[in-house]
C-alpha cells in the first residue's frame, strides 16, 4: 500500500500525496458522494483500490479503479439494484430491503454475473469495453473492466452541435454494428444502445459499453420479457411484455435451452 498512498484516488496519477491534486483537482479526503456508494480508498478483493464514482444508475455504481498487481487503471462495476437494496453509512456490505426481495436481488446477481462471464470471451474485440474480472463480495457482486480515456457518443454530438455529416456518422456506427454482430451470434442482447452507451476514446477508438441491460438469451429460455428500453432508441418490441426481441429466432433459443 506504500505505492498507493502516493496516487491520486480521482485520476490514479501519482501526484506524491499533494492535495489537491495537480492533475485532476482533487482533494485528499473527498468523501462519497452518496451513502450508496463505497469510499474512495475502499480495498475490493485485496487487489483494486477504489477511487471516485464514474457513474450511477438504478442498477449499479461504476468507480474508478487501481489495480495494485498490475499497476492500471481500471473501471468497476458494482450490482447495486436500488429498488431491492442499500448500503447503510459507512458500511461495505450491501442489506437487501426484505426477504421477499431477496429472490430477485439474488436473480439479478447471477444475471450479473453470468452477464460477465460472456462477455468476458471479448476482452479483446476492439469495440466491446474488455471485461478483465468479476468477484463476489460485500454481499453483491462487481465487474471490472478496461478504463478508457474519452466520450460518449452523446457529448461527441453536443461538441460537434448536435449532428454529424453521413460519412462521420457512417465512421462511428460500422465499429458498432460489428461488435453488435459478435454478441448477437454469441446469443447475447445490448438493448440499451444509445449515444451514452457508446464511447470514443481518445485515440478515436469507438466501444460499446454498460451491458447493464443486457439478456443472455442463452439462458432466458422464456419469450416473456421484461421491458428495459430507452425512449427515442428502443425498438418497438422492447416496448412490448411480451415480444420477440433480438436477431436470434425464439425456436432457436428454445433448441439451445433445451
Amino acid at each position: 500500500m506504500e505505492a498507493a498512498d502516493s496516487l491520486c484516488l480521482g485520476c490514479f496519477a501519482n501526484n506524491g500525496g499533494r492535495s489537491p491534486c495537480p492533475h485532476c483537482g482533487w482533494a485528499q479526503g473527498t468523501p462519497a458522494g452518496s451513502p450508496l456508494h463505497l469510499s474512495p480508498g475502499t480495498m475490493l478483493n485485496d487487489r483494486y483500490l477504489l477511487g471516485k464514482v464514474l457513474g450511477h444508475g438504478g442498477f449499479g455504481v461504476t468507480y474508478l479503479a487501481w489495480d495494485l498487481m498490475l499497476k492500471v487503471k481500471l473501471a468497476i462495476k458494482e450490482y447495486l439494484p436500488r429498488e431491492l437494496a442499500t448500503r447503510a453509512p459507512g458500511h461495505t456490505a450491501v442489506t437487501i430491503f426484505s426477504s421477499e426481495r431477496g429472490f430477485s436481488f439474488e436473480k439479478g446477481l447471477e444475471s450479473f454475473l453470468d452477464e460477465a462471464r460472456r462477455l468476458a470471451r471479448f476482452r479483446e474485440h476492439p469495440n466491446i469495453v474488455g471485461i478483465q474480472d468479476f468477484f463476489r463480495a460485500n454481499n453483491t457482486a462487481y465487474l471490472v473492466m478496461n478504463y478508457i480515456e474519452g466520450i460518449t457518443f452523446r457529448e461527441y454530438l453536443e461538441r460537434a452541435g448536435g449532428k454529424l455529416p453521413f460519412s462521420a456518422a457512417l465512421e462511428i456506427m460500422m465499429p458498432v454494428m460489428d461488435a453488435l454482430r459478435e454478441v448477437h451470434d454469441n446469443g447475447i442482447l445490448h438493448r440499451d444502445i444509445s449515444p451514452d452507451n457508446i464511447y470514443i476514446s481518445t485515440t478515436g477508438q469507438v466501444k460499446i459499453l454498460d451491458f447493464g441491460a443486457a439478456r443472455n438469451v442463452l439462458g432466458e429460455c422464456s419469450q416473456s420479457l421484461s421491458v428495459v428500453l430507452k425512449p427515442g432508441y428502443a425498438p418497438e418490441e422492447q416496448y412490448r411484455t411480451r415480444g420477440e426481441q433480438g436477431p436470434v429466432p425464439y425456436s432457436a433459443r428454445r433448441r439451445w435451452c433445451s
